[in-house]
Parts: structure tokens; sequence; C-alpha cells
């Protein structure tokens, strides 16, 4: 491979490079090597650069690569990388539990205001752990009707809540 030809290989995947590493080594508080881990990785490249052509993506190689070398690196640090794979995963799963309880608490939030206004504030008092009676009370209703407005609630809550296309 001429010596142009890699230099524009190595100019355009550094900077993917770089974020790879980054992320890689982010995680374990090592950002700071990141920029001698591309150097690595270029100077591997380099090494190998008369048998590149043979490779369908040298972008790919690179990005092999850098992932290897990140992982020599933390093995050298004595940091599992497993660790890496799970916080990773525990990310992701507190990223998704965080969004899928947002959007569950916004859609109980617009569910609860399609509730006509009485059967809306016995259900928050209800929720709140106010009894039927103290409602009842409150609200200047038998308890019965207060157990019939709440069901009422609830029912209503439930239908709108599985169509789930309250927007």
């Amino acid at each position: 491979m001429a010596m142009t030809t890699f230099e524009q290989i190595a100019i355009n995947i550094r900077p993917r490079l770089l974020e790879l590493c980054e992320r890689f080594l982010t995680m374990r508080q090592l950002p700071e090597e990141a920029e001698d881990m591309v150097q690595e990785t270029l100077f591997r490249l380099w090494q190998m650069r008369e048998r590149l052509d043979d490779y369908a993506s040298p972008e790919a190689l690179a990005v092999t690569i850098a992932k290897n070398v990140c992982i020599d690196l933390l093995r050298r640090q004595q940091v599992p990388t497993n660790t890496l794979h799970d916080a990773d995963v525990a990310d992701s799963r507190a990223a998704d539990q965080d969004l899928l309880s947002h959007d569950m608490h916004k859609q109980i939030e617009e569910a609860l205001n399609r509730l006509p206004a009485t059967q809306r504030r016995m259900l928050t008092m209800r929720s709140e752990g106010m009894t039927i009676d103290e409602i009842s009370t409150i609200c200047k209703t038998t308890k019965q009707s207060t157990k019939t407005m709440i069901s009422a609630a609830r029912r209503t809550m439930t239908e709108l809540l599985k169509k789930g296309g309250l927007r």
C-alpha cells in the first residue's frame, strides 16, 4: 500500500478511533490514555501496511485493532474487561428503565387528566393513602358513592392505559 493511501486512511479513521478509545477508557477513568491507544492502533496498522490491500475494509480492521489495544491496556491496569460489558449493560438498562418510567408516568398523568374532576380528586386522595371514610367526608358523599366513583376512575384509567394512544 502506498504511503499516501495509508495516510489518507489514517486521517479518515482517526476521529472514529479516538471516539471509540475514549468511550472504552472513560468508563474506567482512563480517558487520557485514549490518544496513546489511537497512536498504538495506527502504528500496528502501519506495520501491516503491506497486507492492508488483502482486507476488504482497513477501517474495520483499525476498529478491531483499537478495541484490542484498549482491552490490552485495561488488562495491564488490572481492570476486568467483563465489568466494561456489565457497566454498559447496567447503564443501558438504567437508561431504558428511566425512559420507560418517564413514559409510563406521562401516560398515567394524561389518563388521570381525562377523568372527570371528582373521580380524579377521589382517586388521587385514595392513592395518597386516605381512607374511603376520609374521602367521603371531604367530598361530602356517601361511602358507597365514593367507592363507586373510585372504582369507575380505576376502570377508566385501566382502559385508557391499555389503549396506550393517549396523545
